[in-house]
């Protein structure tokens, strides 16, 4: 009898490693925007996934944009973890495709400041920790966004160019992740470039950090 109790307990904990092993691969191809892998691994293992996994890459695969927005808005509201997370990610890429830049910031805020959902407990995720700038700064900048994506950090920058704010994308290894980050140029001097950076947070809810390169 104990036996049978051993072997079943055995089957039950191999299943659970056989589920983990499965899941974490297919995260990784997604990390590594693999989709055409992700499609044949879901296929396989989608039965033994959570209905938060199912629906996240449920919606990943389908073709229609608005179906799969609501089904990421819907995982970002109940879910946690990793998947709320990557819920956030694609939210953050439907926005900046359809033009709404300040809402796409607040996620991708969020995505910044809960890296740590996707890493190893002992990693942690900062911005550029560049010194706060002095009056006598030779060049001052003003960061208003940080991307893991080229194309959300070129489409900030036109957007900021439709209103005359000249700016640089600028690349920085942060923990082994490579962000382009949105360089404002600044004043002559901090109190200007301060005046600037306030400005443009007034105007498009945009959070900054003044920096000297």
């Amino acid at each position: 009898m104990n036996m049978i109790r051993l072997f079943f307990l055995f089957l039950f904990m191999f299943s659970g490693f056989l589920y983990s092993q499965g899941s974490e691969t297919l995260f990784k191809m997604y990390q590594q925007r693999e989709y055409q892998q992700v499609k044949e691994k879901y296929n396989q293992i989608k039965g033994n996934l959570t209905k938060s996994e199912q629906l996240f890459f449920e919606s990943l695969l389908m073709p229609d944009a608005e179906s799969a927005f609501t089904n990421y808005k819907e995982l970002f509201d109940k879910s946690d973890g990793r998947i709320k997370y990557f819920a956030a990610e694609r939210l953050k890429d439907y926005y900046y495709a359809k033009g709404y830049y300040s809402t796409a910031s607040d996620y991708e805020r969020y995505l910044v400041e809960n890296r740590s959902l996707i890493e190893t407990p002992e990693v942690t995720f900062q911005l550029d920790e560049t010194p706060e700038v002095q009056e006598d700064a030779e060049k001052l900048y003003i960061q208003v966004g940080a991307f893991g994506l080229e194309d959300n950090a070129q489409q900030m920058q036109q957007m900021l160019q439709t209103q005359k704010v000249e700016s640089s994308i600028v690349k920085k290894e942060v923990n082994s992740r490579l962000l382009y980050c949105v360089w404002v140029h600044g004043k002559e001097n901090f109190q200007q470039t301060l005046n600037l950076a306030n400005d443009l947070k007034q105007k498009y809810h945009l959070d900054f950090k003044i920096i000297k390169e």
